[in-house]
């Protein structure tokens, strides 16, 4: 009888495997920058009608402005809100569309300080991180927070931002995996001790140093949660303000007017094309369930 069982539970688990592969197909880079843009278009709908303001950034207003889309090899696209907006936008997100749902720290479903809009119908898998970050395609969400006018505090604050986004990523990240063998090794070293530190922690710290400057109570604003460019993040509060329309696949798409000045921080020349062995997209598969 035992046998029995063992061999009816294999036939089971057999047929499980098959099924949950036939259901669901691998998408191309094509099909997952039309998947992410849908979601751009549903989420930009849902700001027209509640008033809630949001802008193309990083990468994403990079390939608007130089491809008038996204960057041939990029698959990501990001977007920013003033505070106030983000946080009410987190709170109100809601649309016809099931697969679609928000994820944020600010709701405890997100081991980041920023937010996602997700298609769940989606599978993602990322060579090198475990996260609950990249488990469904995604855009990405980032706060605009306020900052001082004394550069050296502005340089503070994204220093210590970066510190804990760097023991965030060592978390989450894979042991045995990394892109050089001296990275792989570290992991083993370093990974242990960012466990040690603990995700809430530092999600909870980037959060708390990014809002000690309310948006609007000083003359300059920045993306800080997610700073990577430090300083260059800083934007005048009153040329932020002034939203433009720029071309984004055939569509329009809302950004700063001071649009210029963000990207020649960020990239420098920011229309010439990076070296071939820059034009890196994430390492990562995805997959569609089907019915």
């Amino acid at each position: 009888m035992g046998e029995k069982r063992r061999k009816l539970f294999k036939e089971k688990a057999v047929r499980e495997i098959i099924r949950y592969v036939m259901n669901r197909i691998k998408l191309t880079l094509d099909q997952i920058k039309a998947c992410e843009l849908a979601i751009l278009d549903n989420v930009s709908t849902f700001c027209k009608k509640n008033n809630i303001r949001y802008y193309l950034c990083g990468g994403t207003l990079l390939g608007a402005i130089r491809h008038k889309g996204f960057i041939p090899w990029d698959d990501d696209i990001d977007i920013c809100m003033p505070r106030p907006d983000y946080e009410c936008f987190i709170k109100l997100y809601s649309n016809e569309n099931a697969n679609y749902t928000v994820i944020s720290n600010r709701l405890g479903t997100l081991s980041a300080p920023f937010t996602k809009v997700v298609d769940i119908s989606t599978e993602v898998h990322n060579k090198y991180d475990t996260s609950d970050r990249t488990e469904h395609l995604w855009i990405d969400i980032f706060p605009v927070d306020g900052l001082p006018e004394d550069l050296n505090k502005v340089k503070t604050i994204y220093d210590k931002c970066d510190i804990y986004r760097h023991i965030l990523l060592l978390s989450d990240s894979i042991l045995g995996e990394g892109t050089s063998t001296f990275r792989k090794y570290m992991k083993y070293i370093l990974k242990p001790l960012a466990n040690l530190y603990g995700k809430q922690r530092c999600i909870n710290n980037i959060e708390r140093i990014a809002m000690s400057y309310e948006y609007g109570s000083t003359p300059y604003i920045g993306g800080i949660t997610n700073g990577l460019y430090g300083v260059g993040e800083r934007m005048k509060l009153s040329e932020y303000e002034v939203p433009i329309l720029v071309e984004f696949e055939q569509r329009q798409f809302p950004t700063f007017s001071c649009w210029k000045q963000y990207l020649t921080n960020l990239y420098g020349k920011y229309m010439d094309l990076p070296p071939k062995n820059k034009r890196k997209t994430h390492d990562m598969v995805v997959y569609r369930k089907v019915d």
